[in-house]
């Protein structure tokens, strides 16, 4: 007797795309967030795993027009591709 193996094709499930990434800028390098909507600090985690040199205790902010505009760790916020994210160092008044 012959065994048949069926074959197991996978079939997608709708909604099931890999998600987009969204390229961004942090310190004026490359950055690709996962999420549309990030809080401030999952922003940096994600720009310091991609090598850009700052410190998760960098404030952050976000660039609006011709201004940047403070974004708090817990503070979520929509990520638009092109935006662009300074994090400096927090100041030293010791």
């Amino acid at each position: 007797m012959t065994e048949q193996v069926a074959a197991q094709v996978t079939v997608p499930q709708q909604g099931s795309r890999p998600a987009r990434r969204i390229q961004v800028s942090v310190n004026r390098q490359p950055v690709e967030l996962p999420d549309r909507e990030m809080t401030g600090l999952e922003i940096k985690i994600e720009a310091i795993d991609q090598g850009v040199e700052i410190q998760q205790n960098f404030p952050l902010s976000v660039k609006r027009g011709h201004k940047y505009v403070a974004v708090g760790d817990q503070e979520t916020i929509r990520v638009h591709a092109g935006e662009e994210f300074l994090a400096v160092p927090p100041d030293d008044n010791s």
